[in-house]
């Protein structure tokens, strides 16, 4: 869903920052000329409309090494300027900041943002029901913090989110995707409100 989330924004806007949270970067080359749930921002920074304007921004966050392929790695690297990594280990303690940064310097910028929350970037003892349970990740209250923050900026004009799948497990994790989208709408609400002051 990521990347027809991405392209749907590219077409109704001058220019766009996508901040990827997940533990994967998802830029895996397409599968027989597939693409599948490792490729999305690989067709997104493959997107002409995307990689021509230079306005355009691409954020991994709390990437984790362990993770993440090489060759990944240096594919995003080579997409520069227009991409940029935030390893979780530089932002484990206090990743509300560098996220509050990044939607800042959007703003700054004028640029529409898609924030794409993959809840295996959540350590598994909050969020076990994903197909790629994390050792170690965000914990519960930041991904509610991050999502509230989200919800904040009214240059932010959508959210989504994958990974959950409810066959490992769908009570804990259920409650948690809830509550994430939850924090999103009260920090929009938030928004709307302060902006009618």
């Amino acid at each position: 869903q990521s990347y027809p989330n991405a392209s749907a924004l590219l077409s109704n806007s001058k220019s766009v920052s996508v901040i990827n949270i997940d533990a994967h970067l998802d830029v895996r080359p397409l599968k027989e000329n597939k693409s599948h749930s490792g490729s999305p921002f690989r067709l997104l920074l493959e997107d002409q409309r995307f990689h021509q304007n230079h306005s355009n921004k691409f954020i991994e966050f709390a990437s984790q090494g362990s993770q993440c392929s090489i060759e990944h790695v240096n594919y995003i690297r080579s997409k520069s300027p227009l991409t940029q990594i935030f390893w979780y280990q530089s932002i484990r303690d206090d990743p509300l900041t560098p996220f509050r940064s990044i939607i800042k310097s959007a703003e700054e910028q004028k640029n529409d943002i898609f924030v794409s929350f993959d809840i295996d970037s959540i350590i598994s003892s909050s969020c076990p029901g994903v197909s790629a349970p994390a050792t170690v990740g965000l914990t519960a209250q930041q991904a509610c913090d991050i999502a509230f923050y989200a919800g904040q900026s009214l240059q932010v004009k959508l959210m989504d989110l994958s990974e959950y799948n409810p066959k490992i497990e769908d009570y804990r994790t259920g409650k948690l995707v809830t509550l994430i989208f939850y924090h999103f709408i009260l920090g929009r609400a938030k928004a709307i409100k302060d902006s009618m002051q």
